[in-house]
């Protein structure tokens, strides 16, 4: 994963726009994982996006990002548990997930349109269910 993927990929920034994560915590996860057989304190500092963060702020982030997404996986398996979503969303969830892998794969950035449609999919997959009057 490239390093400046989140600042150049549109398909990354609207979803990160419309995430629990912050671009932060976002780029604190690829950073993390991108160097993970490397030593990246040195002196009580982590070189992070061309500046040095104390270790103790960057890892404060890199945490909150975790409990972030750990509690986005939680609330998707207590919606499902409580019969809120069904597994028809789930499968739309995944196939979604399919879809952008083929967003990833294509080259260049992905028309506004498209995004669009995708968000708007998104939103419609993980909606409630209409109350009955």
């Amino acid at each position: 994963m490239t390093k400046n993927v989140v600042e150049t990929d549109n398909v990354v920034e609207m979803l990160v726009r419309e995430s629990n994560l912050t671009l932060r915590q976002l780029e604190a996860v690829i950073f993390y994982y991108s160097n993970i057989d490397r030593k990246i304190i040195k002196d009580g500092y982590v070189e992070f996006k061309g500046e040095k963060v104390p270790k103790g702020a960057f890892f404060r982030i890199l945490n909150q990002a975790k409990a972030n997404i750990r509690k986005a996986f939680v609330t998707l398996l207590i919606m499902a548990y409580l019969g809120l979503i069904d597994i028809n969303q789930l499968n739309v969830i995944m196939q979604l997930n399919g879809i952008m892998m083929q967003l990833k794969d294509r080259e260049g950035r992905v028309s506004e349109e498209l995004l669009n449609a995708f968000m708007e999919k998104i939103k419609t997959t993980i909606d409630f269910r209409k109350r009955v009057k």
